[in-house]
């Protein structure tokens, strides 16, 4: 498998207050037909240092609080090399002429010629907070995640002479959110206890999977 990327990003910081961070990329992998190869993943998140802020900044008692927010797009390339091309094999298990067995080559895989990469855009917005000289850390972050042009196996009609293809399709998502708080209890030379409590919630969702549309949700 041959892969090739290319990668740019830009930072901006102002005061130590504002964060901007934009990035492209672009990926060619050489599973994928030959018009598809590239997939390109733009990402952009930004920073609020809410801290550094005037009406804060006599609260002494909050080491710091940030709002995050950020969105992308990743890709996958998970397939065996050359599946989307078309695959020939051989066999020996034919008729005998003149005392010989010969070979025959035959289509063993059908080719894929519109594969391409499978995209997930994700959303994310976050808070981070700091208290008593980091003695309490709090992160509470939401999300949600759509994925599309899945890279499944779907059913071909029976009259190719096979019972499956490699495709893109189907669509699902994910939408969640997530607290994590982390307390510095007992900090000694010698000993130390820190406690750290998470719950999350997830729903996924499946929106359509190749011909047979259906919608169902799994939460957890």
């Amino acid at each position: 498998i041959l892969r090739q990327s290319v990668f740019g990003r830009l930072n901006y910081n102002y005061r130590s207050k504002y964060y901007l961070t934009a990035t492209i990329r672009g990926d060619g992998s050489s599973n994928f037909a030959a018009n598809n190869k590239w997939g390109f993943f733009p990402s952009v998140a930004f920073k609020w240092n809410m801290k550094k802020e005037i009406f804060l900044k006599r609260a002494r008692w909050i080491d710091d609080l940030s709002l995050r927010i950020s969105a992308g797009r990743t890709g996958n390339d998970a397939i065996a090399a050359y599946r989307s091309q078309l695959a020939y094999a051989s066999t020996t298990s034919s008729y005998l002429f003149d005392g010989n067995q010969g070979a025959a080559i035959y289509i063993s895989r059908l080719e894929s010629p519109d594969l391409t990469w499978e995209k997930t855009d994700q959303y994310n917005v976050a808070l981070d907070a700091s208290f008593f000289k980091n003695r309490l850390n709090i992160s509470l972050e939401g999300y949600h995640s759509r994925t599309q042009d899945l890279l499944l196996s779907v059913s071909v009609p029976a009259s190719t002479g096979f019972t499956s293809k490699f495709a893109n399709f189907g669509l699902t998502s994910n939408t969640g959110v997530e607290l994590t708080l982390e307390s510095r209890n007992i900090e000694r030379k010698n000993f130390g206890w820190t406690t750290t409590f998470t719950v999350s919630h997830n729903r996924q969702m499946v929106h359509d999977i190749g011909h047979n549309s259906f919608i169902a949700s799994v939460e957890c």
